[in-house]
């Protein structure tokens, strides 16, 4: 982690122990999974005794403000309210700009489901200080994550419903709708991939594809869209070739078979129909 974040959160932590109402704290993020490098942010979140909750955000601002030079900015989740406040701070400090994440968790409303997830599978090992000791109670029953789950009939159906629909966005050369169709064909082939190869149960679908297999994470990065039409087909063709080896062999892992679907007439349209383009 850099120096100057580093340097940061230790002194903002030790702040925040001190201040009424502040029950304890833990690292979350890559900290907590072992994997930070020198580019990652800080994540930490607070426990805050529900009488405590109403000025701890402004509280934090505050304290954050006095060991860097400067708040750049501040954003704050959609779902922030009277359970939880997630805000990320960009810190200007000798010259740099570095994020800070903090999350403040309600301890009235500890067992709500948006909650949980911000001490799932929370050990001592992440723990930053506890003062009153119910940060150790969360750590001895957390909520545990699960292996990536979806339909794979779903999955595959959209997959070639959308790929289907890149052939006339080809031909009128609308990149604005083709990209759009690409995201889909992206979060369609993450997710089959999930499916057959997830292996952590914390996490989004973008830190849990850091762990697939190198050679499946490859065919996932042709999902882009550029001015360029003739390699957009080229990208998309090879994108859907990897499609459906991948989709194969997931089947074969989970002892499933994929059925009612022309997928050869809707492969073999396309390709006449984008022809040339």
């Amino acid at each position: 982690m850099n120096q100057n974040l580093l340097t940061i959160s230790e002194a903002f932590a030790a702040s925040m122990k001190e201040t009424d109402g502040v029950l304890g704290a833990w690292n979350f993020g890559s900290v907590m999974h072992g994997t930070s490098d020198e580019y990652s942010d800080v994540d930490i979140i607070f426990l805050i005794g529900g009488n405590a909750w109403k000025d701890m955000e402004a509280k934090v601002s505050a304290a954050l403000s006095e060991y860097c030079d400067g708040v750049a900015l501040s954003w704050g989740e959609g779902f922030n309210g009277h359970s939880l406040i997630s805000n990320s701070y960009l810190l200007r400090k000798d010259g740099q700009v570095l994020q800070f994440d903090v999350v403040l968790l309600n301890q009235d409303c500890i067992r709500e489901p948006l909650c949980k997830i911000h001490y799932m599978d929370l050990s001592e090992k992440d723990i930053v200080f506890d003062n009153g000791g119910q940060v150790q109670e969360l750590c001895a029953d957390p909520p545990h994550g699960n292996p990536w789950s979806c339909s794979l009939d779903r999955v595959i159906t959209t997959y070639y419903f959308f790929f289907h629909m890149t052939a006339k966005y080809l031909r009128r050369q609308d990149y604005f709708k083709l990209n759009q169709t690409m995201r889909t064909l992206y979060d369609m082939h993450a997710s089959l991939l999930l499916a057959g190869y997830d292996a952590i149960s914390w996490g989004g679908t973008e830190s849990r594809l850091h762990f697939l297999p190198a050679d499946r994470q490859e065919h996932l990065k042709k999902y882009y869209c550029t001015d360029d039409f003739r390699l957009n087909r080229a990208n998309l063709a090879r994108s859907m070739e990897w499609f459906e080896e991948d989709m194969q062999d997931v089947l074969r892992l989970k002892s499933q078979t994929y059925g009612g679907s022309d997928l050869a007439a809707i492969k073999k349209f396309w390709y006449e129909c984008t022809q040339g383009r």
